[in-house]
């Protein structure tokens, strides 16, 4: 900055503040005070009017949101169809199987306990070899 360009004001600052300052100022770089308030002002004044007009941030918001929505749309589509595909597997076997409600509720219970010992990554090829072990 040129000199023309600059003006000479007096400010009155509570010592410690000024010492924070001065210390703040030399650990991050700052070459003078000058440079150190000349910043915080101007971010000062950019933080107040983007508070004041925060168009930015609402479309930012705007935008996530939408993009959320998306997401979860797709997610549900595709655990609807799951849960189709799932429904008619499960009306075959039954068809094919005499199992007793407990021993449904038995493959129920070993199944959630599977898929959580697993955190969900449960292979047919593994079931199967433990059926077969038997």
């Amino acid at each position: 900055m040129d000199s023309e360009s600059m003006q000479r004001i007096s400010l009155y600052l509570d010592r410690g503040l000024v010492k924070r300052a001065d210390k703040f100022a030399k650990e991050q770089g700052f070459s003078s005070r000058n440079e150190l308030f000349s910043r915080a002002v101007e971010s000062l004044m950019t933080d107040n009017a983007l508070q004041d007009n925060d168009f930015l941030g609402e479309k930012l918001a705007g935008a996530v949101m939408k993009l959320s929505e998306d997401n979860a749309k797709a997610i549900s589509k595709g655990l609807f169809r799951y849960a189709v595909q799932l429904e008619m597997v499960m009306r075959m076997l039954a068809e094919l199987s005499e199992y007793t409600p407990e021993q449904v509720e038995e493959m129920r219970r070993e199944a959630i306990n599977n898929v959580r010992r697993t955190r969900g990554k449960v292979k047919l090829e593994d079931i199967l070899a433990g059926y077969y072990d038997d």
